[in-house]
């Protein structure tokens, strides 16, 4: 056993997909407090009124960051985040990307946005 883990316990991570920005969080499992998290915001596209997007791209970017300076955060406290068993991903509900099956690219590009 790691001494994360008799410390701490399994750690849970947690990926936070909001309107506004991303975060991911680490919880220690026997208290389930929070041991560091990063967040990133994520800007809004309005191309008219009533509508809402967000560059997937980006959205994509601002989880590996806030997952990589999590990590680092962690390892700064001494504690190892390869110790992270779990992770729970929470979203927007209506979140949708279209992308070309061939080329793998989002579509958002050929709509014009």
């Amino acid at each position: 056993m790691t001494d994360t883990r008799s410390k701490y316990g399994p750690l849970i991570g947690s990926i936070d997909e909001g309107t506004s920005s991303t975060r991911f969080l680490v919880f220690a499992s026997k208290t389930a407090e929070v041991l560091t998290y990063h967040q990133v915001d994520v800007p809004h596209i309005i191309p008219k009124e009533g509508w809402f997007e967000q560059d997937p791209m980006l959205i994509l970017h601002a989880v590996i960051e806030t997952i990589n300076v999590t990590c680092d955060n962690l390892h700064k406290l001494n504690i190892n985040y390869e110790d992270i068993v779990a992770t729970g991903i929470t979203n927007q509900r209506e979140t949708t990307i279209l992308w070309d099956p061939t080329t793998g690219k989002p579509l958002y590009n050929a709509l014009g946005n």
